[in-house]
């Protein structure tokens, strides 16, 4: 057999490996964050291991959010992660809770994604405990 043509066959395998892992990625990705790879935040979006789901309205101020939640709300991360614009996800913490654990210990019953300078959307959690 020719080195030319098993190289091309060796070359077509690679490609149709990476074809299908960034294909299959790119599944996993949108059952995970609702959304496709690159794409923004939809009417959900996925934190705490967890789907919370935005029913609309009008988007918050900060000052209407803090003053509605108990606890203090802090950036938890980009929303989503592989998504332009990255908008910053915004959620209620017990002070001293480690938001970095995986999951965190608490999830919050209400997330906030940033729409723009001062707006917040709020995304309610779907689904029992």
């Amino acid at each position: 057999m020719p080195a030319g043509s098993l190289r091309g066959r060796a070359a077509a395998g690679a490609v149709a490996l990476v074809v299908i892992a960034a294909g299959g990625f790119a599944v996993w990705y949108r059952a995970l964050y609702n959304v496709w790879p690159g794409q923004a935040a939809s009417a959900r979006v996925h934190w705490c291991g967890r789907d919370y789901e935005s029913f609309g309205g009008p988007a918050q101020t900060w000052r209407q959010i803090s003053a509605q939640e108990p606890v203090p709300v802090r950036p938890v991360g980009p929303y989503p992660p592989l998504g332009w614009p990255h908008r910053e996800l915004f959620a209620a913490a017990i002070p001293g809770q480690r938001l970095a654990a995986s999951p965190p210990l608490v999830c919050a019953t209400v997330v906030y994604l940033r729409t723009g300078p001062g707006k917040y959307q709020a995304y309610s959690l779907e689904g029992g405990p």
